[in-house]
């Protein structure tokens, strides 16, 4: 990729860790076949590592056990790949013989999304990964870095990073899981313009949606707009799961595609999702595009809506002229209306799990 230019957003403005350029280096050239003859035996104890990739596996956490002496790094004081061979070593060491993920990065990165940035976010911080470095060894090690000076498996800036072990693997995966984090807070949830910022820098999209409203995509560089394809797709809603993906919320990332369902007066979260209160008989809309259910009971109506993907929203609360059941829609669709208790609770699952809807919506 090309480099790109942080945008300042003020003539005395510091940069933020969070508004550092990323560019995905180049594909790799034969590093398979260079790691073949220059395979060597390890030079470090590796037990930590083997240890908590067997605790990813199993659905732990990401942990502090991995050995020092794996540890590379352009932080003073610790110690970093020099070459080809000892890269070869390391890796010889930490294989894990899953053929798909054989140096458990790949779970590392699901695990730091999940456990960061939140419940849904794995799938989709995996495939920013791959789409920052490839999960290419010579560059989680710090061996390649891009055409701006970007490091390690998350393409840190140096400069805006300058404590963080760019080139060990969960430091890094951290690090730039927080950054996501950052930038979703920074645009209320929108998942698209969160990573456009990670890729482009915050300055930069801030910029372009003052000056684009709601066709900033266009604006953006051509290698921002071939990275959000890359990761979630164009702008529209899909609803079949790509090959390989995983609980992609629509398509689009599970963060920042819940539209407001209704003109609301006010809100708390309640143990059923978000309670919204409204004015009884106000329109309710589809929060998003999906295939509606309708349960009626004795304690009212509940209209479920499946977004594909593993992904279902409900609203319990409404009334009046309901879809069928079985009928698809559109964000925005008219529902019904709030009934007469004058409030409307939105409900959001994944896979089954209820996850909280207001980190999720747009507006």
């Amino acid at each position: 990729m090309d480099a790109l230019s942080p945008i300042s957003t003020g003539a005395t403005a510091t940069p933020s860790p969070a508004d550092a350029t990323r560019n995905a280096p180049a594909t790799p050239v034969s590093f398979a076949a260079v790691l073949e003859r220059q395979i060597a035996e390890a030079r470090s104890r590796v037990d930590g590592v083997r240890a908590e990739i067997a605790s990813l596996r199993n659905g732990g956490g990401i942990g502090s056990g991995i050995d020092a002496g794996l540890r590379t790094s352009n932080v003073a004081g610790t110690p970093r790949a020099t070459s080809v061979a000892d890269v070869a070593a390391r890796l010889q060491s930490i294989s894990t013989g899953d053929e798909a993920d054989p140096y458990g990065w790949r779970q590392m990165a699901r695990s730091a999304g999940e456990e960061i940035v939140g419940a849904g976010y794995g799938p989709l911080f995996e495939r920013q990964i791959q789409q920052e470095s490839g999960f290419a060894p010579d560059v989680v090690f710090g061996l390649r870095k891009s055409s701006a000076g970007a490091e390690g498996i998350a393409q840190l800036m140096p400069q805006y990073y300058p404590n963080v072990d760019r080139t060990d693997p969960r430091a890094s995966l951290l690090a730039g899981a927080r950054s996501m984090d950052h930038y979703l807070s920074a645009w209320d949830g929108d998942v698209r313009k969160a990573l456009a910022s990670y890729n482009a820098g915050l300055g930069k999209v801030r910029q372009l949606v003052s000056a684009h409203g709601d066709r900033w995509e266009a604006a953006l560089p051509l290698e921002t707009r071939r990275y959000l394809s890359a990761i979630v797709g164009d702008a529209r809603p899909l609803f079949s799961r790509p090959s390989g993906a995983a609980a992609a919320f629509g398509g689009r990332g599970p963060a920042g595609v819940l539209t407001m369902p209704v003109d609301r007066t006010g809100s708390r979260v309640v143990d059923e999702g978000l309670e919204l209160t409204a004015e009884a008989g106000s329109a309710v809309r589809a929060p998003a595009d999906g295939t509606v259910h309708v349960t009626r009971g004795d304690a009212g109506t509940t209209l479920s809506i499946d977004h594909g993907n593993g992904w279902q929203s409900r609203l319990t609360g409404i009334d009046g002229d309901l879809p069928a059941d079985g009928s698809s829609v559109r964000r925005g669709t008219p529902l019904g209306v709030v009934d007469g208790s004058g409030w409307l609770v939105l409900g959001l699952a994944l896979d089954g799990r209820a996850v909280p809807p207001l980190r999720y919506l747009i507006g």
